[in-house]
């Protein structure tokens, strides 16, 4: 009797492993999850916007898949991150039998929104983005948003699989809820200024004490910066900026928010209100089309209206104020709907 083949290795493509990246830490959980789903999964780390040269890779990419012996290539993407050749890569790959799954995590809107002002360039990126979905075994996505887009540019999407909870708390400590909280990675998009604008708008003391949890990404060590300068003096025991929240510590981080706030001016998926939701932390997000779509589908938090900060200032007390609408059951099925687990079974069938 022939022996049964063990599966050919994965070979992931992604920024991986790098600090303070929210794509690598999302692609170093999946590798670990695949893993644990009795897959070999070897790497390619590439990361186009920190390192230019990286996008050469591509070609690296192409051997390095021979020399495993994989069949399939998953590919963990923004256009920041994979680089202008993506779309040959996709070809060759194509050419030489090679199955690709792009689990694409930025709407092409995101980067569009930039450029309108330079027509030709703006085409050329929406090309890119058309002929990455085109050329790849699978193209993937996090939300029905992305899908529509891709669907106007005339680019087919095999599954929306939403953006999973990554750091499933092995612990949820009793809850404690005494301060509200910004967690995740500090950059001018995701709109910190605006809470210490609503924060200090009211007397001292109107909110809990406000904690500022993570490190500034690529280039938004200017921003931090202006943001400690913003806080007035009779603020400065009740606006904390807390740094990096290491694992270790999260449980006790998260059991003290009353409420985490996300009042970004765009994204298009945030695996720290995931994660948030994840410790049964109800949030307050801004109403772009990510969180409308999250709060729709999931629940467990609500809405103000983005970059305004009266109005988060408003949804905030009246938040604070009433008992919380949703219940540990509301939590649990978000949790089973999101799991890593059940998005990386979806996955796989891709590859």
């Amino acid at each position: 009797m022939n022996a049964v083949e063990s599966p050919r290795p994965i070979l992931l493509v992604s920024p991986w492993p790098s600090r303070n990246n929210g794509l690598s830490n999302y692609a170093g959980r999946y590798k670990t999850a695949i893993e644990h789903m009795g897959r070999v999964v070897e790497t390619e780390r590439l990361y186009f916007w920190g390192e230019k040269l990286s996008a050469w890779k591509w070609i690296k990419v192409l051997s390095h898949a021979k020399k495993v012996g994989a069949t399939s290539v998953l590919i963990q993407h923004t256009p920041t991150c994979s680089g202008p050749f993506l779309p040959w890569f996709l070809s060759r790959a194509r050419a030489r039998g090679l199955r690709t799954a792009v689990v694409s995590h930025e709407t092409p809107n995101t980067y569009a929104r930039h450029l309108e002002k330079i027509p030709p360039l703006r085409n050329a990126y929406l090309a890119y983005e058309r002929e990455t979905a085109r050329r790849a075994s699978a193209f993937i996505v996090h939300t029905h948003i992305h899908q529509r887009e891709m669907l106007k540019l005339g680019a087919p999407v095999a599954e929306v699989i939403p953006h999973a909870i990554l750091n499933m708390p092995e612990r949820i400590l009793p809850r404690a809820p005494e301060t509200i909280a910004l967690y995740g990675q500090i950059g001018r998009k995701k709109g910190h200024d605006l809470v210490l604008d609503a924060v200090q708008s009211r007397e001292p003391g109107t909110f809990p004490v406000l904690e500022v949890w993570g490190a500034p990404g690529v280039g938004q060590e200017k921003y931090l910066e202006e943001l400690r300068a913003k806080v007035r003096s009779d603020f400065s025991d009740r606006i904390l900026f807390r740094g990096y929240l290491p694992d270790e510590t999260k449980a006790e981080a998260f059991a003290r928010m009353r409420l985490a706030l996300f009042p970004y001016r765009w994204i298009s998926q945030s695996g720290a209100m995931a994660e948030a939701v994840a410790h049964s932390v109800p949030y307050l997000a801004s109403d772009i089309p990510f969180f409308t779509e999250f709060q729709a589908t999931n629940g467990c938090g609500d809405l103000f209206s983005s970059d305004d900060s009266g109005h988060l200032a408003a949804r905030m007390q009246e938040l604070l104020i009433r008992e919380s609408t949703w219940t540990p059951e509301d939590f649990a099925q978000v949790h089973r709907n999101l799991s890593i687990e059940s998005c990386c079974a979806r996955l796989l069938k891709h590859l």
